[in-house]
């Protein structure tokens, strides 16, 4: 990441825009300074950086719910921003639920789309964890359908993927739905 370009660019912005405010001045900067937390997932594989598992002997359902996340939609770079729940069934070996956590931030943290979001999460739990299967689902709001276009204030958008055993069973997919209400 290079903080001067963004810095300059907003410079820019602010400059097109024509409002040449004394208030703005700082503003290239702390948005410079802010886009290295908002972005700060970018270039980082979260299979690098999960690497501790624990072994368990069992194999039943875990799931973690309502984890908020925040992201920058790639389409308008707005904000978009809500929850995600995950139910996996491990296969011996789990994540501690930090590890989820830090896992949806490093994915969460670049320019994004919902529904690849939704499908990364669940393609990494599977293949660093080789679990038996994955269910995510994240419902979000999109500031890109609130501050502008069709500006629905109430709309939220669900998403979900199902890896492995949860592709399979409608059964487990609805206990899944069931233990999330």
């Amino acid at each position: 990441m290079n903080p001067k370009k963004i810095e300059k660019a907003f410079f820019e912005i602010i400059e097109a825009l024509g409002d040449n405010r004394e208030e703005l001045r700082e503003t290239p900067k702390r948005i410079a300074k802010s886009y290295e937390e908002i972005f700060s997932g970018i270039n980082i594989d979260p299979r690098n950086v999960l690497i501790n598992t624990f072994s368990i002997d069992n194999d039943d359902l875990i799931l973690e719910k309502n984890i908020d996340f925040y992201s920058m939609c790639e389409h308008h770079f707005l904000p978009f921003f809500g929850q995600v729940s995950l139910a996996y069934v491990p296969n011996k070996k789990i994540f501690g639920f930090g590890d989820i956590i830090k896992l949806i931030e490093i994915l969460s943290r670049r320019p994004q789309l919902q529904e690849r979001l939704t499908e990364e999460i669940a393609t990494c739990m599977m293949d660093i964890l080789g679990c038996k299967g994955v269910y995510v689902i994240i419902e979000a709001r999109h500031l890109c359908m609130t501050m502008r276009g069709t500006k629905k204030e109430n709309t939220k958008i669900i998403t979900s993927s199902a890896k492995g055993i949860f592709e399979k069973s409608t059964d487990r997919k609805l206990e899944v739905l069931a233990l999330l209400k």
